[in-house]
């Protein structure tokens, strides 16, 4: 037998129970899922570089609206000193939004840990851990695991296993050297001296006296230099010179010589040189004859060395023959000789653009048509001071002393002069 009971206080009852919250509601499912228009505001964690990361954002990113018009989610630049905020009306699907999501909504959703769209268009260039990058809701339980794939850790794509943050530094721009031009090879030279000598001919007269005069010397020249390999050079020079005397104008003669030769570096301080010489000698005038012939082979090895970075020491060996004929009054005299000369000269730069040396050479001269063998030294001091790189002027001054198997010849002698140069680059 069933009991009834009146409506109203059944009615009384069951609201009761519902505002004390033991029976649902379809108003409590309703809160359950939140509605499509409000937007709910999710706060969002950030440390301080996440939020320097978000400040360059210049413009709002909108999300354009479904086909239902039901969704927008907009981002707004983050300010120094305060979190970064997202509004998300619903989780976001392909069909409501029209992209892919970069992170699956549906299981990071439902466990309220996820990477916001903030942090995920936060420059990747910042030094942040990858801690910083997961973003999750404080009121959760960080520990929360996903149902499926565990606890999700978002790492930096700049950050490796095994050599931690990869940073990519830019390359230094390495300038590029202006190609050098190519050595000057050929040079045209002009030299113009004066001197004072005791003795010019080197020979006492009828008297037992010497005879000494003051000569100006002008000369030109032409002379090429090109490289036949790395240490190895070709010399080839044409000189034209005048020597005039001062009291003693008979003796004035033009003079024309001729080299060419090679020059090979041995080591980085010394060489050796062969040079072929045809020289020969004119008297001035309409009357113009030859009087004196020379052809010379000779072989010097040379040597630098520098002893101080202001004070270097140049020495040479040279042993040449010479194949020499001379003609007066119609009387031609043969004065072939081997030739053997070492010498030194010791410099010091004063400036840059200032030198000054001495010389000593030692001469020994075995005649091979002739009774005759001569041995003489010179001594020379000079200063030499660069006017420009192709100008020189020089003076100088010495003394020469010696003898010979020949009683008139005499090598006692005491000289000075000065000269000037200049030395132009052709091609």
């Amino acid at each position: 037998m069933v009991k009834r009971h009146h409506s109203l206080p059944l009615a009384l009852i069951g609201f009761g129970l519902l505002c004390s919250g033991v029976l649902p509601d379809r108003a409590r499912a309703d809160q359950l899922s939140p509605p499509a228009a409000p937007a709910a505001n999710v706060e969002v964690m950030t440390s301080p570089p996440i939020e320097a990361a978000a400040a360059p954002i210049q413009a709002p990113l909108s999300v354009p609206l479904s086909a239902s018009g039901d969704l927008a989610v907009t981002l707004a630049p983050a300010t120094e000193g305060e979190p970064t905020e997202e509004a998300a009306a619903e989780p976001l699907s392909v069909d409501s939004v029209g992209f892919s999501p970069a992170i699956a909504p549906d299981q990071a959703l439902g466990t309220q840990t996820y990477l916001t769209a903030a942090a995920a268009l936060a420059p990747l260039a910042q030094t942040q851990t990858p801690a910083s990058l997961a973003q999750t809701n404080p009121a959760v339980d960080p520990t929360v695991q996903d149902p499926e794939l565990g606890v999700i850790q978002v790492r930096s794509l700049l950050e490796d296993n095994d050599l931690g943050i990869l940073r990519i530094r830019e390359q230094p721009e390495i300038p590029v050297a202006s190609p050098r031009p190519p050595a000057k090879i050929g040079f045209f030279s002009a030299r113009l001296a004066i001197a004072n000598s005791d003795n010019i001919l080197l020979a006492v007269d009828d008297v037992g006296g010497l005879t000494g005069d003051t000569f100006l010397r002008p000369s030109i020249g032409f002379g090429v230099y090109p490289a036949l390999g790395p240490q190895t050079a070709l010399i080839a020079t044409a000189d034209y010179g005048l020597q005039r005397y001062s009291a003693q104008s008979s003796l004035n003669y033009d003079d024309l010589r001729l080299r060419v030769g090679l020059r090979q570096g041995l080591t980085p301080r010394s060489y050796g040189q062969l040079i072929f010489t045809y020289q020969e000698l004119y008297r001035p005038g309409a009357n113009r004859g030859r009087f004196f012939k020379n052809t010379a082979l000779g072989l010097t090895l040379g040597r630098r060395d520098s002893i101080t970075p202001k004070l270097a020491l140049d020495t040479y060996y040279l042993l040449q023959f010479n194949g020499a004929q001379s003609t007066s009054s119609g009387t031609a005299t043969d004065f072939s000789r081997f030739f053997q000369s070492a010498g030194g000269y010791l410099g010091y730069d004063i400036t840059p653009d200032l030198q000054a040396g001495i010389s000593y050479q030692l001469n020994f001269i075995d005649y091979t048509a002739q009774d005759r063998y001569d041995t003489f030294q010179q001594v020379l001091g000079q200063v030499v001071y660069r006017i420009s790189p192709n100008l020189r002027f020089n003076v100088y001054g010495g003394v020469s002393f010696g003898r010979s198997s020949e009683p008139r010849v005499q090598f006692n002698d005491t000289f000075f002069g000065a000269a000037i140069d200049a030395t132009i680059p052709l091609f």
